[in-house]
């Protein structure tokens, strides 16, 4: 299970300073060689040459100067930390990079699927609760929960301060975007009285029952059974009421159009191709070739969609995708992620 988040005394105040002597290894051999065993050894070393973190790596002094964290307190967490390769593998090998029929088998399963049927059940009232505050089905609530922890069954053994930090100093297609978490990461445990090296997660920093990231779990984690904390790793309520949270404010539509499957055309891959990303209104694309099928002949003209393309086994498929996928993408920015959430939906509770 994830490590149960521990209450902490407050870390020193601020403007305390540290000292620390720094030894050098002691060299016998030709300096040559003892060149060549320092470059051996560098990989496994911590990330700190010098006694002050803070110095190393400037951007943490916003941690001091902006949210009044200690420099000394700071220094003494940070400084032992290591690099983690295991994240850095992971973070280039993930699996919304494969093909979408190979990408799918991982989570849609009749072992999920049937364990989602269970589990709603299970919280039917909840759920209920849920919808009725969030306006959200309660069917995509669960599918969210079902693909980030298999219900509360499965959780990351990673340590989550040292994989964001990992992230943040080692990984600089996105450090900055780590830096910032790791920030929030950081409040977050101040907040809620957490030891900050103490608490579990995913490679990328991803926390609790529905995985969300620091920044996240700031902003929408709620206290959905009124215990006065908010314990997503722990309390079912407090998760799916997180998660009903998020979809709300990210602005979910009641009866919100999804996706929508398009008959094959060959017109449609350089379509894709041209408006890439870009959402125009359903007559746009009407305007520009897409044939709607005869059941989406009603829908509003001016409804914004997108048009997708998931490779299947048989070939690509293309697809009109609407702002309740968005929605979707804003808690993973994968077409695939919100594609499985919607058959997992639709399968834990069919329409």
């Amino acid at each position: 299970m994830a490590l149960q988040p521990r209450r902490s005394s407050a870390p020193p105040t601020k403007n305390s300073v540290i000292t620390e002597s720094i030894v050098s290894p002691c060299l016998e051999r030709r300096r040559f060689l003892g060149w060549l065993l320092v470059l051996s050894v560098a990989p496994l070393a911590p990330v700190h040459a010098a006694s002050d973190i803070v110095t190393r790596y400037p951007w943490l002094n916003g941690l001091i100067e902006e949210d009044a964290f200690d420099r000394r307190w700071l220094n003494d967490l940070l400084a032992p930390l290591t690099l983690d390769q295991r994240v850095i593998n992971l973070m280039n090998s993930q699996a919304e990079a494969k093909p979408y029929h190979l990408y799918r088998p991982i989570f849609i399963n009749n072992q999920r699927i049937n364990r989602g049927r269970r589990r709603a059940q299970t919280h039917a009232t909840l759920l209920q609760s849920v919808e009725k505050r969030y306006q959200v089905p309660n069917k995509f609530v669960m599918a969210l929960w079902g693909l980030e922890s298999d219900y509360g069954d499965y959780h990351d053994g990673f340590n989550v301060l040292r994989s964001l930090f990992t992230l943040a100093t080692g990984y600089p297609r996105r450090a900055e975007f780590f830096q910032r978490q790791l920030r929030h990461f950081l409040l977050l445990a101040r907040e809620e009285g957490w030891e900050p090296n103490k608490i579990q997660g995913s490679f990328a920093g991803a926390m609790g029952q529905c995985q969300m990231i620091p920044e996240t779990m700031r902003r929408y984690a709620v206290d959905f059974d009124g215990d006065g904390r908010r314990d997503l790793y722990h309390s079912v309520p407090d998760v799916l009421g997180s998660i009903g949270n998020y979809l709300h404010s990210n602005g979910w539509q009641h009866d919100g159009l999804y996706i929508l499957r398009l008959d094959a055309d060959p017109n449609l891959a350089s379509l894709q191709q041209q408006w890439n990303k870009q959402w125009r209104s359903l007559a746009d694309w009407r305007q520009s070739g897409v044939t709607l099928p005869l059941q989406a002949q009603h829908l509003n003209p001016e409804e914004p969609a997108s048009l997708i393309r998931l490779v299947y086994k048989d070939g690509p498929g293309f697809h009109l995708v609407f702002n309740n996928f968005k929605v979707i993408t804003t808690w993973n920015r994968s077409n695939h992620f919100a594609m499985v959430a919607k058959e997992l939906a639709d399968k834990i509770q069919p329409d």
